[in-house]
């Protein structure tokens, strides 16, 4: 197959696939991302290269990848269909609509870089061009992606230390209390297994995270908005374990005992300043390494019923509110027998619908008459 591959990048030039896409550059050499809908067009073509890299969701590839992500199919059904195009094989392709972005919108500006990181950019761009003897634009794609590489090594230094510091202090006494009370029903068992930890005194935090790391990385970390410290009133800290690390932080509500905020939400998330923090990905994502083809996987709505259906043994992952379904993630879970789950209310019942129309396999959508959500559920009739 590697041959194969490596003849059709040969074979076909990426303008001319575009031409078969009926897509058309503009001036700059761009056009509109094919993962995500754009006002400004933000996927720029290399010809010379005969590669790709969107500046909107910082994903790049050749021929292959974008013929296959285009109309979302496997390597296998790609290569098969660009053989044929190619001439190297016969294969009848069968006809598609064009696909159509579900990715709700949103901006798509340049990643703003720290003056160091600006350092950094050019002097990687510089080498690696040297290095691979590629054009300097073709560079760019390489070294952009080290400064996201960078970032999100950063941040999850930054949590990690953060969730040790944390349970070296020990828990919060009311907040934990509040976890296992019988409205969250949380073992300590599954308080640790999901790394949940809460924050004490916040004046010692902030102090430990600038004494720990400079300002410049604490500015990467998403921790702090214009010098505030995020989490201040949400203690009750919710880890996203990624590739078996913490990439993201969510905090629940929780200021002196009281769990009801006056003026301000239930939950807060990073400051998504270095876009590498956005709120929209799957809690509890790990789980589907772990998973074989077809097993059963809930979807719920909410960090906290995605912890309580765990606990009783089901698999699930979760997503922080209907608003932020990764949709451009929707293929990792094309394997399995989905079911989803959302609050009993007005908005969860108007998203099911909508998220479920976007899978192409079939669904079954748990309905929660009597209950307001899966927490309240598993505490009432598991207890």
């Amino acid at each position: 197959m590697n041959n194969k591959i490596q003849e059709i990048k040969n074979r076909l030039p990426i303008l001319e696939l575009l031409n078969r896409l009926g897509i058309m550059l503009n001036s700059s050499g761009f056009i509109h991302s094919i993962y995500k809908k754009d006002k400004t067009p933000s996927m720029k073509i290399y010809p010379k290269s005969n590669s790709y890299f969107c500046f909107a969701t910082n994903k790049g590839g050749d021929v292959i990848t974008l013929y296959s992500d285009y109309y979302n199919i496997d390597l296998s059904q790609t290569i098969k269909e660009l053989s044929s195009i190619c001439g190297i094989s016969s294969f009848e392709i069968a006809e598609r609509e064009q696909p159509e972005t579900t990715t709700e919108n949103q901006s798509s500006d340049n990643l703003e870089m720290l003056p160091y990181e600006i350092d950094l950019f050019e002097e990687r761009r510089s080498i690696i061009s040297i290095e691979n003897d590629i054009p300097s634009t073709d560079a760019e794609i390489l070294a952009l992606s080290d400064i996201i590489n960078i970032r999100k090594s950063i941040q999850s230094k930054i949590f990690t230390a953060l969730f040790n510091y944390s349970i070296s202090i020990g828990y919060d006494e009311a907040a934990f209390n509040y976890l296992t009370s019988k409205k969250r029903g949380l073992t300590e068992q599954t308080i640790k297994e999901f790394k949940i930890f809460t924050l004490q005194n916040i004046e010692d935090t902030v102090s430990f995270l600038r004494d720990s790391f400079p300002q410049v990385d604490l500015a990467i970390s998403g921790l702090f908005k214009n010098n505030y410290f995020l989490f201040a009133k949400h203690r009750i800290i919710i880890p996203y374990i990624e590739n078996g690390k913490i990439a993201y932080l969510r905090g629940r509500y929780f200021f002196n005992g009281n769990t009801i905020p006056e003026k301000c939400g239930k939950y807060t998330g990073c400051n998504n300043w270095s876009f590498t923090l956005s709120p929209k990905r799957f809690y509890n994502i790990d789980i589907v390494k772990r998973l074989k083809p077809f097993e059963h996987l809930l979807i719920s709505e909410g960090e906290f019923d995605c912890i309580a259906a765990a606990q009783n043994r089901i698999n699930s992952i979760g997503i922080a509110g209907v608003s932020n379904f990764p949709k451009e993630q929707i293929d990792r879970l094309k394997h399995f027998k989905i079911y989803l789950s959302f609050d009993n209310d007005e908005a969860g019942v108007k998203a099911i619908n909508e998220i479920a129309s976007l899978f192409e396999q079939p669904l079954r959508i748990v309905r929660l008459t009597e209950y307001k959500d899966l927490t309240e559920y598993f505490s009432n009739e598991y207890r």
